[in-house]
Parts: structure tokens; sequence; C-alpha cells
């Protein structure tokens, strides 16, 4: 079973763009450190856009060798064929496979959208989650659709949901209570069970995973005092987040910088790295304000 808190991880690249795996094996050993059970690679946060069919197959395959927990891999492309090939690579030692909406051709019709996951997941032998997430797809994934899809393929398991309309996350759920629902959020961890879904999945929550790992487990226990107060720091660390003229991606990765000593803050065009001022205007927030707040859950 996938549990909640899903970490979607990012994808370390060196000063010339190359997959720095030293400090993707030291990113992953800090999620171990802290707890993490469920990893998300090549994902949005993973800048899976930007990479290629071979680094993303070779991403995943470090990752199942330096991972001993559960692995999604999402296999999601805007080709049916590019998404067939990382699910057959995947098929061999993800746990569970990821796939975002079809992209580029936007406000595709519902039924293309349909054609091309029955066509694309066809080969699948791991559980799948479809991935919603319209703001970047120009696709939405209708609950009606994910219905369709769930009386046709078995292997589908749920839905992680970064649409931002909580009405839809719940509809997904109400159509199909069979069906793990987990929310893009990272504020709504203490609301999971008041909205009646599954849990969350969190990017921006890598460089502080004890933040959602912690607000998962007080709720689990009843402890709304503990929720609280976690949950409130995670929003501090969310409102820094926001409130720097940088992408998640970026912030991210000079978040983790402050935590893993020579962790490369670099990301890829068309996305802008952290400036140095901005790197260390980042590290101080960290140092004054989450790290010393941050303990195993």
């Amino acid at each position: 079973m996938i549990s909640s808190p899903i970490v979607a991880a990012v994808t370390p690249f060196d000063e010339r763009g190359v997959v720095d795996y030293v400090a993707l094996g030291d990113y992953l050993d800090l999620l171990i450190e802290a707890g993490v059970q469920s990893l998300l690679v090549n994902g949005t946060t993973g800048e899976f856009p930007s990479m290629s069919l071979v680094e993303r197959r070779e991403v995943v395959d470090f990752c199942r060798q330096r991972w001993p927990r559960r692995l999604i891999a999402h296999v999601g492309a805007s080709a049916v064929g590019d998404t067939e090939t990382l699910i057959q690579a995947a098929n061999d030692c993800a746990d569970a496979l990821a796939v975002i909406t079809p992209y580029f051709f936007a406000d595709a019709p519902e039924a293309g959208i349909e054609e091309f996951f029955e066509c694309a997941l066809s080969s699948a032998r791991k559980p799948v989650l479809l991935y919603n997430f319209p703001r970047h797809t120009q696709n939405s994934l209708a609950p009606a659709l994910v219905t369709r899809l769930s009386a046709k393929l078995p292997l589908l398991w749920g839905v992680k949901d970064s649409g931002k309309d909580l009405s839809i996350t719940q509809e997904f759920k109400a159509r199909c209570p069979r069906l793990r629902v987990f929310v893009g959020d990272d504020r709504i961890g203490i609301r999971v069970a008041e909205l009646g879904i599954d849990g969350v999945v969190t990017g921006a929550g890598g460089p502080v995973p004890e933040l959602p790992l912690g607000i998962a487990a007080a709720v689990g226990r009843g402890d709304v005092v503990a929720a609280r107060h976690l949950q409130a720091t995670f929003d501090c660390y969310s409102d820094a987040r926001k409130a720097m003229p940088l992408t998640d991606i970026a912030f991210v990765k000079a978040a983790l910088a402050a935590r893993l000593p020579g962790f490369p803050p670099h990301v890829r065009p068309p996305l802008v790295t952290a400036s140095a001022e901005q790197c260390q205007s980042i590290r101080t927030f960290m140092r004054d304000n989450m790290i010393n707040k941050l303990s195993p859950f």
C-alpha cells in the first residue's frame, strides 16, 4: 500500500546540467532518515519535461538501487509511444507508475485523453496513479473520465490531483471510492480526514520532509494540537517559498543546499537557478526558521 505523504523528488543537476547522482544519493539518504515511505521520481518537481527518456530511465534505475521503500515512477509524456517506453522500463523496477494527463494540445477532447490513457497503459504491469495538473497540461482530468478508466483498467489505483479545486478532488473519491486520492497541496495535510481523501503528495516539502510526515502522524493519532503546530510551521515554509521570486523547483533546490552541503541548486532551462543572493537568503531562512525545528517522526 502506498502511504501518505508521498514525496516527489527533485533531480539534482550539476553546473553543466548533468544529473548529479552523488547529490541524488545524498538526498535519498535524507528522505530515508526522515522516515519517508513513498517516493515519486521524475515528476514535475523532478523537471521531467526537461529530461530525455534515457535520463528518466536511468534515474528510476538509480533510485531503485538506493531506495529500499515504495518507489513510484512517473512515466507520463506527450507521446503515447514515449509513455509506453517508460512504462516498459519501470514495470521491472518500480512499485507503481504515475501518468500525467497528455499535454501541449490544450483543451484536447475528452475522448482523445481517454484513448491516450487506454493505449499508453495497456502494457502496464504495476499499479497506476493518474496525475491531474491542468495548470501545466492545459487539459483537465475529469472525474467522469477517471470513473470510466477505473472500470476498464484494474491496475488503476489512484489519482494525484494538483488542480487546486478541492470539490473536484473530492469528486474523484466520491465517484470511485476504491481509488486512493492524493492532493498536491502542502497546506492540506491537516485536513485530509475532513476532506475524505487519502493524503498528500509534496514536492516543495522535500527539503523539510519531517513536517508533512509529522502532520500525517499527528492526524493519524488524533493529536490536533501537534498537527496544527506542525502545519503552521509548514505553512511558514510555504509562505517563504511563495514570497521568493523563484519557481518552486529553484527554491526547493536552494533549500536542499541549506541542509545538504554541496547539493547543487541548478535547474535546467527554461527554469532559472536561484542567484547567489537568493541562495543565501534561503539558507538563512532555513537555518533560522526550519532546521532546528525538524526531527524524525
